[in-house]
Order: C-alpha cells, then structure tokens, then sequence
C-alpha cells in the first residue's frame, strides 16, 4: 500500500532548528525524524511513498530523491503556499493510488501496519483512524469517542476540555480510499479533518483501528526530546 505523508509543516514551534530546514528534517539521533518514520513504514512492508511537501521542500527531495538508497520509490506534490492537510491532498489526487495510508510527517507511531491494513480491509470503511487511549503517556488531549459495537468513531472534536465520554485520541494515522479526497474540493486553506471526518461520521464511514502502543510527536521541543530518548534507549524498536 502507498504511504502519503504529509511533510509541508514550517515547525514554527521547533525555532532555530527549523530556521533553514522543514520540520520533519530536524535530525534525530544522527537522522532527519522523516528517515525514522521511512524506515518504520518499510519494515512494514511499505515501499511506495508520496511525499506532500510546502515549507522548503526542496530540501526533502535534495535527502531523499527517488528513494533508491533505502529500496523505496518516492514521489513529491508541492504546494506554492500554506493550503492546509486537505488542500495538500486534494492537489494530490492524481498520484494517490485507490487506497493509502496517510501520516503525517512529524508523527511517529510504531505499530504493526500490515495488521491495521487487514482490519480495513475486513470493515470496509472509507477511511480508518488509529486511536490511543492512554492519554497521560503522550500529553494529548483525548478528542474521540468510540461505538465498540459498530467499530465506528461516534465523535471527533479537537479541544482540551471535552467531556469524559472522549477517551480515545487520534493517533495520526489513517487508511484513506482516494474517491474520499474528491469530496475536499479545491478551496483552499482546508482541513482534511474538520471537513471529511463530520461528514464521515454521519455516514458511519469512519472505522478505528486501537493502537497498543504511543506515538510520538515532534511538534515542540519537549517531544523531540522525548523521541530521541526513546529512540536512542531501543534503538528503534519504539
């Protein structure tokens, strides 16, 4: 399966290390993040990736080229401006195969993808979101509540102070069928999740998949920090 990551983010809050780099360059244990996260998605069997580049994205493809170096081929979409993670997939549409994992390039979330893959497939939802449910580990703020029976995500709303019934939080990965993207439209900025998950959860079309282990971001400082330490303490086997 095709992996779309999502890598056009500034890091405004990593300032300076992303003063002359894009946020999934900041180097991680002698790495840029964005060559954990490829090496992740191809011990899992994933092989074709497209990269939705912005901010400095020339940068990217200068370290990563065709992909030839780890086994992978690698394409690019860049966006001339700031256009949100609906817009940067919506100009996308061409190159996205009929069904993709879609990641975002400062997230890092170890599971087993070829068992999140057969359980899309076993649903057959349009899209599926892998959720966490141990908040205190990754400071997240839970904003998904769940129909166990159904298999369904119920509701999704970001904010800090939701109800007790959100007890889960989107642990930024999906599986996403391409006739989805249609349904983002062309204007632009655009939120992939503030227009398609509403829309998604009315039809009941938006499966989960549990992850049993947390995921990491590099959002702000603190996180990369505690990315590396797990990195470098497993030696990535996160």
């Amino acid at each position: 399966m095709q992996a779309v990551v999502l890598v056009g983010g500034k890091g405004e809050r990593l300032k300076p290390l992303t003063n002359n780099i894009p946020k999934p360059m900041v180097e991680v244990a002698g790495k840029p993040f964005l060559e954990h996260l490829l090496i992740l998605l191809k011990k899992n069997g994933i092989s074709k990736f497209l990269f939705l580049a912005g901010y400095l994205g020339h940068i990217i493809k200068d370290y990563f080229g065709n992909g030839n170096k780890w086994d992978v081929g690698i394409e690019y979409s860049f966006e001339n401006k700031p256009i949100g993670t609906g817009g940067a997939l919506y100009l996308a549409k061409e190159k996205l195969n009929e069904t993709f994992f879609l990641l975002f390039g400062d997230s890092y979330l170890p599971i087993n993808y070829r068992q999140m893959a057969s359980e899309y497939m076993k649903h057959n939802k349009k899209v599926m979101l892998a959720v966490y449910d141990n908040v205190e580990d990754t400071d997240v703020p839970p904003n998904i509540v769940l129909d166990e029976t159904l298999k369904i995500i119920l509701a999704y709303k970001k904010g800090k102070n939701n109800p007790p019934a959100f007890n889960y939080c989107d642990a930024g990965v999906l599986i996403v069928k391409r006739d989805v993207v249609k349904l983002i439209g062309d204007k632009t900025p655009i939120s992939f999740e503030e227009v398609i998950y509403p829309r998604l959860i009315t039809e009941k079309e938006l499966g989960y998949y549990i992850s049993e282990c947390r995921f990491y971001d590099i959002g702000i400082i603190e996180r990369l920090k505690s990315f590396e330490l797990a990195y470098i303490l497993k030696n990535e086997k996160i």
